[in-house]
């Protein structure tokens, strides 16, 4: 497989990589209390904790080593660590995922707090560090309240339906990395297709007009030198424009694409004061476009391949939520050899290396808010709050085609009549098109859309016939003229109406077949893998017949818990040969 030049394996951030890293993840000291037993235990100043858990998975996983089933609301950690950290360099530590409100100490002093679990947070610890027998101290709390983002995570004391075990405390990788006193915090690089380049907008930690800082990116494709570009640093955030026309080659301009995934530049990103180079960062990026035109989903201005996508959860049966870097690497390839050129990761943010691996192995991919259940003013603040996170640190990536901030009308379950819920999920479609301007938005996924770039279906009819029948008249079903399949609900809320918008079934199938029978699928559950096989062809053979269908999302890649309606097992064990579930992939 072919990686970017900053790749290192094992390192969680892939698409802004240092050279500095220290992996935190192992054993650590570990407790079940709630806050007030804590801080009465001194938990927060370092007194022992009682267990041993192996981050970064959670507690009620056997990959933890406790592999409790009680839920618990409230976990504390600590990790100790030696630092000789250099005179005017500083030290960061970085938390890529804990559930759901963080409480971090260093050495008995608070260091900072964070709410939501999906996204990554730092906090710098200079002030607090000292070189020997360093005290890293964690506390989450998980409020099993419908309000705040929980995505599949239950907040009852048991699992139904399509909601699984919760996911308390620290869940993706913890690790240190040194800085100069002035570094990058990001780069986002705004990819303007039309013009053969990139604006990159990038942020420091600190940056004064007195300071004598430049940015510069350099531009490398296939390992040879391409171009590169400097400015003066006069505020915390600027933007440069980058030139992307490689004038070495024949044809300059190298398109990114699912199937010509090894078209990306590798980009390094240099932070100096005056002549010293004092921060470096390695990025890539690739030139890719996707666009909704009229009734077409284009890619780099060109009628797209048909959307064959799959959707994912993100489970591992030793590990939940938490998937190592193997793991992760295995799904992606899974689902290319399956003939998929998509993948819809359903109510999860998952690890950046899923993504970085679906950006180096050709895989288009929808970044999906988890959901909350209800709707109050806590809803709206912590939802907005965790997906500008989300939307920031995920929209790097070249393969990241669509950004889903709803899913079946979740967390706004009125939102057919409901003009503030509808306000509510048009506000997250806006909002996310201000910080993406140049990626597709799906608003409310499934059905009752408002604002939206694709027009998407959930449709779990059990016949190909059926199925086709129901969108034989696809533009009427969209315009609410007819609705056919009882299996769904009406395309728009009350109020919107279609626009056109290319018009995809993202989600349809889910055959259980499993001997387990307390687990659940739709429709009647299929007796042999033969039987398998024919449904899930009929059913795709239903999508594919109505051409115009712009594509399909197929649930789904693999069983999760008590849900067995994966083309693979939890442990991804094939249920059908890998070459039948490609032809079927193929029907189109």
């Amino acid at each position: 497989m072919n990686h970017a030049a900053c790749y290192k394996q094992g390192y969680p951030r892939p698409r802004f990589v240092r050279e500095s890293f220290v992996d935190l993840n192992g054993e650590w000291e570990f407790a079940f209390a709630d806050k007030e037993m804590g801080i009465k235990s001194s938990f927060h100043k370092g007194a022992k904790l009682p267990l041993t858990i192996r981050v970064p998975y959670a507690y009620n996983t056997p990959a933890s080593g406790i592999n409790a089933k009680t839920d618990y609301a409230e976990v504390w950690y600590k990790k100790t660590f030696d630092y000789d950290l250099p005179l005017n360099r500083r030290l960061l530590v970085n938390f890529d995922g804990a559930d759901y409100f963080t409480d971090v100490w260093l050495n008995g002093e608070h260091i900072g707090s964070h709410e939501g679990g999906y996204t990554r947070f730092t906090f710098d610890i200079t002030h607090a560090l000292k070189p020997m027998g360093n005290e890293l101290v964690v506390c989450c709390r998980d409020p099993f309240d419908p309000a705040y983002p929980r995505g599949k995570q239950r907040h009852l004391d048991h699992n139904t339906g399509c909601f699984y075990l919760p996911t308390v405390g620290i869940w993706k990788s913890v690790w240190l990395e040194e800085t100069a006193t002035n570094y990058l915090l990001d780069v986002y690089p705004e990819i303007r297709y039309e013009d053969c380049s990139a604006i990159l907008h990038y942020s420091v930690n600190e940056a004064v007009l007195s300071d004598n800082l430049y940015f510069t990116a350099k531009a490398y494709f296939m390992g040879e030198y391409v171009t590169e570009v400097s400015g003066r640093v006069v505020a915390p955030e600027g933007k440069i424009l980058l030139d992307l026309e490689n004038r070495k080659q024949q044809l300059p301009m190298k398109p990114w694409s699912a199937g010509n995934s090894k078209q990306f530049f590798d980009i390094v990103y240099e932070l100096k004061k005056g002549e010293k180079t004092i921060d470096v960062v390695g990025s890539y990026l690739g030139l890719v476009d996707y666009k909704a035109d009229k009734n077409r989903l284009l890619i780099n201005y060109l009628p797209a391949t048909y959307l064959r996508m799959v959707l994912a959860q993100g489970y591992y049966p030793e590990s939940g939520l938490t998937g190592s870097e193997d793991a992760l690497l295995k799904d992606v390839q899974l689902i290319k050899d399956m003939g998929f050129n998509g993948v819809r990761m359903h109510q999860k943010i998952d690890d950046d290396r899923f993504y970085y691996f679906c950006d180096m192995i050709g895989l288009y991919a929808w970044c999906e808010m988890p959901s909350p259940y209800v709707t109050d003013d806590r809803t709206m603040s912590a939802f907005t709050k965790e997906w500008q996170e989300i939307v920031r640190q995920h929209r790097g990536f070249i393969s990241t085609m669509a950004f889903v901030p709803f899913n079946e009308s979740w967390g706004a379950l009125q939102v057919l009549e409901n003009k503030r819920q509808q306000a509510f999920i048009t506000s997250a479609y806006w909002l996310t098109k201000s910080l993406v301007p140049e990626r597709l938005v799906v608003g409310n996924d499934g059905w009752e859309h408002t604002e939206t770039d694709l027009l998407t279906v959930h449709d779990y009819v059990s016949s190909g016939e059926s199925l086709h029948e129901a969108y034989s008249d696809v533009e009427g079903f969209a315009r609410g003229e007819r609705v056919k399949d009882l299996y769904t609900r009406t395309a728009f809320a009350d109020g919107w109406e279609y626009k056109g918008q290319p018009i995809i079934v993202s989600e349809f199938g889910g055959v259980k077949y499993s001997p387990d029978l307390e687990s659940w699928g739709y429709g009647n559950a299929a007796k042999t893998p033969e039987e398998l096989y024919e449904r899930t062809k009929a059913l795709v053979q239903g999508i594919t017949a109505n051409k115009k269908l712009a594509g399909y999302c197929l649930t789904q890649f693999t069983d999760v818990y008590q849900e067995k309606n994966g083309l693979l097992c939890e442990d991804r064990t094939p249920k059908l040969p890998i070459e039948k579930i490609k032809e079927i992939n193929s029907l189109y």
